[in-house]
């Protein structure tokens, strides 16, 4: 009796352990039908009414105010590991300078490209120096000043004194 139970239990934990490892899916961002990406009309819809339709954009374009992206994403995590990138959509809407709709773009998870900007490394010029070059690297650069020398000399150290 005892043995049934403690198999038991060590079943109901690893069913258990088992359910913990499934994904949680993610949605966010922009959820758009492919109705409301076709609908729109090159020289015929306006700003007004993308808004109207889409409601107010994701991101604006950071250096053409006149290109709007809706961006909706969905992502799975799994357990403790870090979230991955399932599915992104982006749909572009570029307008004219009458505000009318001059294009409509669409662009998948595939048409991204993956950019490293944490490298955690800050690039200097110059020769790598080792820890001891570091520490003992000053050691006879000081300037020394003799006595009797004239300190307003310009080839003893800091030049020459102005009064």
């Amino acid at each position: 009796m005892r043995g049934r139970n403690l198999v038991a239990v060590a079943l109901l934990c690893g069913v258990s352990l088992l359910g913990a490892c499934t994904g949680t899916i993610d949605r966010r961002g922009f959820l758009a039908d492919e109705s409301q990406k076709a609908a729109f009309q090159d020289g015929v819809d306006t700003k007004e009414t993308v808004l109207t339709r889409m409601g107010n954009p994701s991101q604006t374009g950071t250096f053409d105010e006149q290109t709007w992206y809706y961006i909706s994403s969905i992502q799975k995590q799994t357990a403790f590991y870090l979230p991955r990138t399932m599915e992104r959509t982006i749909l572009a809407i570029s307008f004219d300078d009458s505000d009318k709709v001059a294009a409509v773009r669409t662009y998948a998870l595939a048409d991204g490209r993956v950019i490293d900007y944490d490298t955690r490394r800050t690039p200097t010029r110059g020769r790598e120096v080792t820890f001891l070059e570091q520490i003992f690297g000053s050691i006879g650069r000081a300037p020394v000043q003799l006595p009797g020398s004239d300190p307003n000399l310009p080839t003893s150290a800091g030049g020459p004194r102005r009064n």
